[in-house]
């Protein structure tokens, strides 16, 4: 068996089942000689996907979720049994976190190690670290004590959870909520500037799109709201069911986060493109034309032209019937702004949304593979 190397640099895979990791894993990455996990057992290998079984976590919290799912008829195999058959029967599970992991590995020319800490379905109540001292009882708790097994140096947290707050009444106060909990972990850790990755929840095709608009806006107002803490989008990525990130999109979003952590580590230029300003102007022929003025895009904006999940609605997210974005297209003459188009005037607190909507398709991103995140912004009307 190989040797665990000494002193470690290790980062927390934590959220709910698109961390976890659900894509197909005969499309997954191969293993890597100097990326670790720490399993769901607690003990590190040579990460190989899947990285999560958590019906052999030795953390009781795990276990007992997985149960509490189960149907009625289910409940009498033994978890030993559960892992047996999901050990002979499993075909996906393929996440971000090795590609993730040999990013990083590859950019900084050294090990890394990876904590599985992830789980489906969870929600950030869930996570509280109001529930820390029940231990492997708690999915904070239980969190913590694997860094504390683990050893190694903890260099930062990746975090794809939200689908399970996307309800009236909760998805809100996600911003707060995640601010507070990232504030109880750096405490907790005695890390006060520990970099935290976020992934801002990609499509659905479920009814409740509204609350997952509102999710997604959440998330992308956090990096304004507290340093080192990134967000970078699945909106744009594919799926393998209603509302899963397929393994082409967990590979590309694992590199995404891994960019966005060496672009805090000093390795490489920017987290990612990010909206500065919306203005618009009224045209020679009265239609209202939008400027998405941005930083941090890499190389210009892909494709070349007909940008898509640009869209027009009121102050309140209201329809404009009459109103709607016909065409979208990077400015030729700077290539981190887009152009958005109107067939008629905006109304003073009209919004321009970006990824808004029952599965939106989407498809800006930069050079880089760095996508837009989800917005909705007011127009700064110059005229």
């Amino acid at each position: 068996m190989a040797t665990v190397p000494a002193n470690l640099d290790v980062w927390v895979l934590a959220g709910q089942s698109n961390m976890e990791g659900v894509g197909e894993l005969h499309l997954a990455l191969p293993q890597h000689p100097r990326v670790w996990l720490f399993t769901s057992a607690g003990q590190w290998e040579v990460a190989q996907e899947p990285l999560h079984w958590l019906w052999e976590a030795y953390t009781p919290v795990n276990r007992r979720f997985r149960r509490d799912g189960l149907a009625e008829e289910q409940r009498g195999k033994s978890d030993a049994e559960w892992a047996a058959q999901e050990r002979a029967e499993r075909r996906f599970g393929a996440g971000l976190g090795l590609p993730f992991g040999i990013a990083m590995a590859d950019a900084l020319d050294s090990p890394v190690g990876l904590i599985a800490a992830a789980h489906g379905g969870t929600s950030l109540e869930q996570w509280s670290p109001a529930l820390k001292a029940q231990g492997g009882d708690s999915l904070y708790g239980a969190m913590l004590d694997r860094l504390a097994r683990a050893g190694g140096r903890v260099r930062g947290v990746l975090w794809y959870q939200g689908e399970s707050d996307a309800f009236p009444g909760v998805a809100e106060s996600y911003a707060e909520r995640f601010v507070a909990w990232v504030h109880a972990l750096r405490a907790d850790l005695g890390i006060p500037d520990l970099p935290v990755a976020t992934v801002q929840i990609g499509r659905e095709t479920l009814p409740n799109f509204t609350e997952w608009d509102a999710i997604r806006l959440a998330q992308e107002t956090v990096p304004r709201l507290i340093d080192r803490v990134t967000v970078t989008s699945a909106i744009d990525l594919g799926l393998v069911d209603a509302i899963h990130i397929n393994t082409v999109g967990l590979i590309r979003l694992g590199r995404r986060m891994a960019r966005q952590l060496l672009a805090l580590e000093g390795v490489g230029v920017s987290t990612g493109p990010e909206v500065v300003r919306v203005t618009g102007h009224t045209d020679s022929q009265g239609r209202s034309v939008a400027r998405v003025v941005c930083r941090g895009v890499t190389g210009g904006w892909q494709p070349a032209d007909n940008l898509a999940a640009l869209t027009i609605t009121g102050p309140h997210g209201e329809p404009t019937p009459d109103n709607h974005v016909f065409t979208a297209y990077p400015d030729p003459n700077d290539p981190t702004t887009i152009i958005v188009c109107l067939n008629l005037p905006a109304r003073p607190g009209d919004r321009l949304w970006y990824g808004r909507g029952q599965l939106t398709y989407a498809n800006v991103t930069d050079a880089a593979d760095m996508p837009l995140c989800a917005f909705a912004r007011e127009f700064s009307l110059e005229n």
